[in-house]
């Protein structure tokens, strides 16, 4: 009797002790479950972890980003995304000054596109915020010098001007870039047309127009010295025909009537129901 009631306690406590056991690591399953979370990334991203051990262990920059898709994480594990396709990031300008100091006021894009899988030295070197802290600042400066040195008309209406400072601030900004080991690509840099304040683009326009105007008198101006030349040219050689051909002014001048009057007919004689007047011709006199 002694021997079965042993038995029995024996068996029972190991029933417990299996309780015991099977409850403690549904707790633990339980616990690290509920410590979990989840990280998602799109197609066109990636994650940075940032791993923090609950109590022991190294934490840190894992050097492996994390792409599209979705992973479990510990609950003291931050992501950091990163966009690595193209973004294009802009920047205005209030009052810039010109070279003939005019403020002028202006928007510029500056696209750059992160080395895909480069995310993680992006972050341990640079930081989440590694284009308001590392390259806004440096372009803004550069943009300042370059525009600076352009008087506003060139700013306001030259596309080749414009063209050049694309060019001056991609090669400026390229060699940053490399001098600081930056992993980003600089795709393009685009500088919009300039637009001065309003009472100074009414001058700008004021100012064209009277340019236009002088142009205008000018080109009338050679018109009519172009005219007078021609009339004198004519008269000089009026003059010699005229003495050539021994006549008297009379007998010029019905000889020129009669030219006119052939001019007449000559303009019409293709046209359809015009008629013409023609003057009082007197025969001209023959000439020996």
């Amino acid at each position: 009797m002694n021997q079965l009631n042993s038995r029995n306690t024996s068996v029972g406590s190991r029933i417990l002790r299996g309780l015991k056991i099977g409850g403690l690591i549904f707790i633990v399953t339980i616990i690290g479950m509920s410590s979990c979370s989840y990280v998602s990334v799109n197609g066109d991203e990636e994650a940075v972890l940032i791993m923090k051990p609950f109590f022991f262990g190294h934490g840190g920059v894992d050097e492996t980003p994390v792409s599209s898709g979705r992973i479990m994480v510990a609950a003291t594990t931050d992501d950091v995304i990163f966009k690595i396709t193209p973004v294009a990031y802009a920047e205005k300008f209030e009052n810039l000054i010109s070279d003939d100091n005019v403020p002028l006021d202006f928007e510029t894009h500056l696209t750059l596109r992160i080395h895909k899988g480069s995310t993680p030295d992006l972050y341990k070197n640079f930081g989440a915020d590694w284009y308001e802290h590392n390259v806004s600042p440096k372009f803004r400066s550069l943009v300042r010098d370059v525009v600076s040195a352009y008087k506003m008309q060139d700013l306001i209406s030259s596309r080749e001007i414009l063209t050049a400072i694309d060019e001056k601030l991609f090669k400026s900004m390229e060699t940053y870039f490399k001098a600081i080991k930056i992993p980003v690509e600089i795709m393009q840099v685009t500088i919009g047309a300039a637009t001065p304040p309003d009472e100074v683009l009414v001058e700008t326009q004021k100012t064209a127009a009277q340019n236009q105007s002088i142009l205008t008198q000018e080109a009338r101006a050679k018109a009519e010295l172009s005219r007078k030349q021609a009339e004198i040219n004519k008269a000089i050689a009026d003059e010699a025909y005229k003495q050539q051909m021994g006549m008297s002014i009379s007998d010029y001048l019905e000889l020129r009537q009669l030219e006119i009057e052939k001019e007449k007919v000559e303009l019409i004689k293709d046209k359809q129901n015009v008629s013409i007047i023609f003057g009082d011709v007197k025969p001209v006199k023959t000439i020996k």
